[in-house]
């Protein structure tokens, strides 16, 4: 038992905890890059806005639902995941813009 609690401490110590991740979705020529993302709870969505023109991230999914606001070009916008499940986010100004996010437990 104790080599046991022994080799957990060490693998820890060498690994340490786990990083929450960055995840980079895009904005050009009025699309989201890429079409769908897989991540983790806790791990975070960065949209930078690449295109010419402003956009709003908004996720209309129950459970999910935010509006990160209007976002010029330039400026990136982040959401941080807190629970895990599928959502799609969209644009308020293209429709035609869809990303689609599964979030792991």
């Amino acid at each position: 038992m104790t080599r046991t609690i022994l080799l957990i401490a060490a693998a820890w110590a060498l690994h340490g905890p786990c990083q929450a991740a960055e995840h980079r979705i895009t904005m050009v020529g009025s699309t989201y890059k890429p079409a769908v993302i897989e991540a983790n709870v806790g791990d975070t969505l960065i949209f930078d806005n690449d295109d010419t023109e402003a956009h709003e991230v908004f996720v209309p999914t129950v459970a999910f639902s935010t509006d990160l606001g209007k976002q010029d070009p330039g400026k990136p916008a982040r959401l941080v995941l807190t629970r895990p499940g599928t959502f799609e986010v969209e644009c308020v100004f293209h429709q035609h813009m869809l990303t689609r996010v599964v979030v792991k437990p």
